[in-house]
């Protein structure tokens, strides 16, 4: 299961657990189809890039990480035999099992998945936990430095020891992200960090059999038990857009289940769904945001990012409703630090000059905008249309991008000025997500803001516990780079109500073969 949005605590010492042959392998040879409607399909099978939503779920399917969520909330694990952590020696010990293998019939070593923090390591030092591994900061500067582990990272026969600089709370949890996906040491030249394999062979539940542009087809693998769970022999990812999704609701049978995102559809659309298919959503336990570029005109005046994101928040609202309400904070109600948009002082940034001077900026400068391919028709877009009317904007004809992640980049070069983005953050450590979410050299989009020193140091003092939540929520709402508009949820919907699970209130982002009830 996805780990990286779970927001009940888990334990932090624990033992993998591996059921038998009979209770945890697929069940039968039909193929299940797992529509994704968010995103198009993957542009990368680097574990470096797992975190893109475009490649997170292909990468849940084939790629073992260090650890993961069980059915019932706790850390366990596909690859290690045992795992602890002890706090008195600030000291992480993984055994891995042995015996285990890539689908290519070669060995996952320890040295592998000591591989996959060092890699994370050398690429984000500043990212939560890994910052800490004793030697990292000397080592990540260091000439071939992927040629060795840093000091606090050692391999004895099949343990892997990992040693921390300063204590720090669950540190096991994150170990359970996509990025720290398990793959061959080989597969990843030394020196300049990119993947040399033609093809990286899976250390996961799945392989891929085909991939098409628009399809991926999983076998799962014989040697991969997945605890306790009946789960699907075949799972076919077919991907159609929010968009074009109703033109293809007739085609979908009982052997289907569709993912979505409620915030990408129009809100008629999504109604229909919920009439018309078994429908589960998750906790509204995500944001969603708008961007702005602050090297664009006229959003380098910080006034003029504030006007426009609370024209857009009014237009989102009166469109939305009560069906998607209105929120500003990034905090979401149940993580300290929440505000409402009252609290977080909508009305009380900008003067009437402030307006005036604004609306005469943006009236003489067009406003570059764009999205991905299939994304025309949702709420986010619909709300920015009512926002270019609302103040007078003479926007530019949309820059249609093939998927999401060239569209971030025309965002991040400059070439659109405004962007849309989504993520969520654990209540166990809403600091360490804080600091995951604006690692520096981990998200492009968020160049602007993750290069922001002022917030660095606050989510610093986070992390130390010397912070306070509700300022650094109110720094970024009055920074007006990064707005929040709405908490938003999740769904999976299905023709069938026998083939759709319930979804596991905790977990925010399930794994593709865990939604499907087999039997």
């Amino acid at each position: 299961m996805r780990c990286s949005k779970v927001i009940l605590a888990i334990t932090v010492f624990g033992v993998g657990v591996f059921m038998d042959t009979d209770q945890s392998h697929a069940t039968d040879s039909k193929i299940y189809r797992y529509v994704i409607t968010e995103t198009a399909g993957s542009t990368s099978l680097d574990p470096l890039e797992a975190d893109n939503t475009n490649n997170l779920p292909v990468a849940r399917m084939i790629y073992a990480t260090p650890l993961e969520i069980s059915e019932e909330n706790q850390l366990s694990s596909h690859v290690l035999e045992s795992f602890q952590y002890d706090s008195s020696t600030r000291t992480i010990q993984w055994v891995v099992k042995t015996g285990l293998k890539y689908d290519d019939g070669t060995p996952i070593t320890p040295d592998d998945v000591a591989f996959s923090v060092a890699r994370m390591a050398y690429t984000r030092p500043q990212f939560p936990v890994v910052e800490s591994i004793e030697g990292v900061e000397k080592w990540s500067k260091s000439k071939g430095a992927l040629k060795s582990f840093p000091s606090g990272i050692n391999v004895k026969g099949q343990t892997v020891s990992i040693r921390l600089s300063k204590n720090i709370e669950h540190p096991l949890f994150r170990f359970c992200l996509e990025l720290f996906s398990i793959i061959p040491k080989k597969c990843v030249d030394s020196d300049s960090n990119k993947i040399v394999c033609k093809e990286i062979p899976s250390s996961g539940y799945y392989r891929i059999a085909e991939k098409s542009k628009n399809a991926v087809l999983f076998v799962k693998r014989d040697e991969a038990k997945i605890e306790g769970l009946k789960v699907p022999a075949k799972v076919r990812f077919e991907y159609i857009s929010a968009e074009d999704l109703p033109k293809s609701l007739a085609s979908l049978d009982e052997m289907t289940v569709f993912a979505g995102n409620e915030v990408t559809y129009p809100l008629s659309e999504l109604k229909k769904i919920e009439e018309k298919f078994s429908t589960k959503f998750t906790p509204a336990s995500r944001f969603s945001v708008l961007l702005l570029n602050p090297n664009v005109a006229p959003f380098k005046d910080k006034r003029c990012r504030q006007y426009f994101a609370k024209s857009f928040r009014e237009s989102y609202s009166e469109l939305a409703g009560k069906s998607q309400p209105l929120e500003a904070s990034i905090f979401t109600k149940i993580l300290p630090g929440y505000l409402s948009v009252k609290e977080l002082g909508a009305d009380k940034l900008l003067s009437d000059k402030d307006i005036t001077e604004c609306k005469s900026a943006f009236a003489k400068t067009k406003i570059s905008w764009g999205y991905a391919e299939g994304e025309m028709r949702s709420v986010f877009n619909d709300a920015l249309k009512k926002t270019f009317e609302k103040i007078g904007v003479k926007p530019s004809d949309p820059t249609v991008a093939t998927n999401r992640k060239d569209l971030a980049d025309f965002f991040a070069d400059g070439k659109v000025s405004v962007f849309s983005g989504s993520s969520g953050f654990w209540a166990l450590d809403p600091s360490g997500d804080m600091k995951m979410l604006f690692t520096p050299n981990l998200h492009k989009a968020l160049k602007f803001v993750s290069d922001d020193s002022k917030l660095q140091k606050m989510i610093s003092e986070l992390d130390s516990g010397q912070g306070n939540y509700a300022q650094v929520n109110r720094y970024l709402y009055d920074e007006a780079m990064f707005n929040v508009y709405s908490h938003l949820r999740r769904f999976f919907a299905s023709p069938s109500k026998k083939l759709l699970v319930d979804v596991p209130f905790a977990i925010t982002s399930p794994a593709p073969w865990q939604v499907f009830k087999v039997n």
